[in-house]
């Protein structure tokens, strides 16, 4: 990016500092060994918000350094932006466009068309906000889902040049301005985090604190007590260097995908890189390592590697169920390859280049223009599915299924169930707040005997075949929230958190009216410790029988898809593998520590679609229509009906049986 400000230098000159790219080295091999490899570097995910530190720095340097000049024009700022970031990102999104019309099925080739559009407007932080629920697909299949951060950044750039320059002409004090925005930002971050992750991952309003803290940065000459001087004295120099190296090591290590993000926990790579920014190019850590001319080298191309990198991988998922880390260390390497290429044939003759430049500035924006109109033309002509030729009518008519509320209505409605969701289902943008209600039909019994079906929406879809099944003197209820098992309760949180309700409101009405038989159903398996303490709880409180779920099959990539990309030609009846093997384990973990004695009957699943041959496909004699499930695991009607009579409904009878030949007994 462009040089930053030398702070022994006084606060305006411009110099370049070699350890500053030596720290975008770092940020970026954290960011990509932790796509590639998640559990080597289980944080390495806060690479983006050692970014995000320096853009503020280099970008708030160069601004001031303007201003102070009085010579800061908006226009000039901005073309210097378009230089820097589209030369890059127009390669990888037309590679991206031209890879995906024959790997990629229709409703996924729409996928990437919306996030086209949406990386080349730099609002893809925005979009993925909203597609952030527990209805979104796989993170790992988005070929372009690393550009949020760039459009974090980007708006940041929208914003940030026109308050500085505003502080400036009013003479305020541009420090004290950027202290203001830095602590509204952390303060921001801090409330939303816990309530909403998607939004505290994504909204600008919560990442502007780190850009803001980078800013400060280029104000610390300005600021800096007497006892400093014009400089960091070199003890201080390198103990700021040392410590920040060790916050930054700490945070790559001990944050992991399940804290809350960014929250406090952001604080440590933010302030570990301003200590290395503030301690000097002369400090121990960043003289000696992050000065080093491979890692240097590496920082130079931190820009369009972080592009490349991701959309290899994620091709990689989409094709391939599981790639093998060979492959993944393999496209690690094209990704550098293909980085360095760009940083060399097509950023910097752009970027540098004397001439035509108003004509490369046009011809910049134009070209993204173009791009963009084609995401646009993409997504609304539902990913051109005459690509597919033969395949286009089955994938139309799964997607249906997904995307599309007016088709396979009853069907769906059927499966989903939502009048008993807590889950706000149909918010316009994700929340983690509950619904204010579900119907009473699904939890108010109207026969003696009843049975209430608890968990997740792999718990709602056994609704429609037990209701269909069971005897008409059995009551078929169901409580349930997408994403959620039945699991420990937050009472702080019940009104604010959909989980929480659910299970509150669960555990309330078998206090009110203990059912005569609780099945546990879902996705993630559950917590064998609580379930065993639930049980025992419910127990007392009047349920005679439970029982719990193992995992059934989950098909990964859908079933529909991997029939289209493996299967297309000739489909056997079960299928091997193509398993979700992550939640496999989850199940397999649950059951390998269950006991004798256990308060519930554990029911596996799993035995009811698979045999030696692999899992069942579909029922009947038509591939598409007797296809399972729509997706990876929510079993369609037919298929409800399928389980319900061939294992969960005669459990449930002989359960009830048995508890009425006891009763007559005595």
């Amino acid at each position: 990016m462009n040089k930053p400000i030398a702070s022994e230098h006084g606060p305006h000159q411009l110099k370049y500092r070699p350890d500053v790219d030596g720290l975008r080295a770092v940020a970026v091999i954290c960011v990509v060994l932790f796509h590639a490899f998640p559990t080597l570097l289980p944080g390495g995910f806060v690479g983006v918000d050692i970014f995000f530190v320096i853009s503020g720095y280099l970008i708030t340097s160069i601004i001031v350094s303007d201003v102070d000049d009085d010579k800061f024009s908006f226009l000039t700022f901005y073309a210097r932006r378009v230089r820097r970031i589209f030369p890059a990102l127009l390669t990888v999104l037309v590679a991206c466009l031209v890879a995906g019309w024959f790997l990629l099925l229709s409703d996924e080739y729409e996928q990437l068309g919306k996030h086209v559009a949406g990386g080349g407007a730099f609002i893809a932080n925005f979009i993925f906000w909203k597609e952030a629920n527990y209805f979104d697909t796989g993170a790992n299949t988005k070929i372009l889902l690393h550009l949020w951060s760039l459009g974090v950044e980007e708006q940041y750039y929208l914003v940030w040049p026109a308050i500085v320059w505003a502080a400036w002409r009013t003479r305020l004090n541009l420090a004290l301005v950027t202290i203001v925005l830095l602590l509204a930002s952390f303060a921001f971050n801090l409330h939303i985090a816990p309530l909403n992750p998607p939004a505290a991952f994504y909204s600008p309003f919560s990442r502007f604190w780190e850009l803001s803290a980078g800013g400060l940065l280029a104000y610390i000459p300005q600021l800096r007590p007497a006892l400093l001087r014009e400089s960091l004295s070199a003890p201080m120099a390198n103990a700021a260097s040392l410590i920040g190296s060790l916050m930054i090591g700490v945070a790559v290590l001990m944050i992991t995908p399940k804290v809350i993000f960014p929250g406090w926990w952001a604080v440590l790579p933010v302030l570990g890189t301003c200590l290395m920014v503030l301690a000097g190019q002369q400090a121990l850590v960043n003289s000696h390592a992050l000065s080093n001319k491979y890692v240097v080298g590496i920082g130079l191309i931190s820009y369009p590697l972080y592009l490349w990198h991701w959309p290899l991988l994620a091709f990689a998922h989409n094709v391939y169920d599981n790639p093998s880390a060979l492959l993944r260390g393999e496209l690690v390497a094209a990704s550098v390859t293909l980085a360095w290429a760009t940083y060399r044939l097509v950023e910097r003759p752009i970027r540098y280049g004397k001439s035509f430049r108003v004509a490369r500035i046009a011809g910049l924006a134009a070209a993204m223009a173009c791009i963009g109109l084609f995401g646009v033309y993409d997504f609304l002509a539902a990913g051109i599915p005459g690509r597919l030729k033969d395949r286009a009518e089955y994938a139309a008519y799964f997607e249906g299924y997904l995307y599309d509320a007016s088709k396979h209505t009853q069907e769906r409605a059927e499966i989903s169930q939502n009048q008993c969701n807590f889950y706000s289902w149909n918010s316009p943008f994700p929340t983690n707040g509950p619904r204010d209600a579900i119907d009473p039909e699904c939890y108010v019994r109207h026969t003696a005997k009843s049975v209430l079906i608890l968990g997740d929406s792999n718990a709602a879809d056994l609704y429609y075949g037990l209701k269909q099944v069971l005897p008409a003197e059995i009551s078929t209820l169901l409580i349930f929230s997408s994403g959620c098992p039945v699991r420990p309760l937050n009472d702080a949180q019940i009104k604010e958190d959909h989980c929480n309700m659910t299970n509150h409101f669960a555990l309330d009405r078998i206090k009110q009216d203990p059912p005569d038989v609780v099945l546990m159903s879902s996705n993630s398996s559950f917590d064998i410790d609580y379930i065993r303490n639930y049980s025992a709880t419910i127990r007392k409180l009047g349920v005679k029988h439970i029982f719990v779920l193992g995992q059934r099959p989950h098909w990964k990539p859908y079933l529909y898809k991997t029939i289209m990309k493996s299967y297309w030609y000739s489909t056997p009846r079960y299928i091997p593998g193509h398993q979700d093997n992550e939640l496999l384990a989850l199940g397999e973990k649950f059951e390998s520590r269950l006991k004798s004695n256990e308060p519930f009957e554990y029911v596996e699943q799993r035995s009811a679609f698979c045999n030696a041959d692999g899992c069942l496909t579909y029922l009947g004699d038509d591939r598409k229509s007797g296809l399972i499930t729509f997706d990876d695991a929510h079993l369609r009607p037919f298929a409800s009906v399928y389980l319900a009579e061939k294992q969960l409904a005669p459990l449930i009878i002989n359960a009830l049986r048995g508890e009425e030949a006891n009763a007559t007994a005595h």
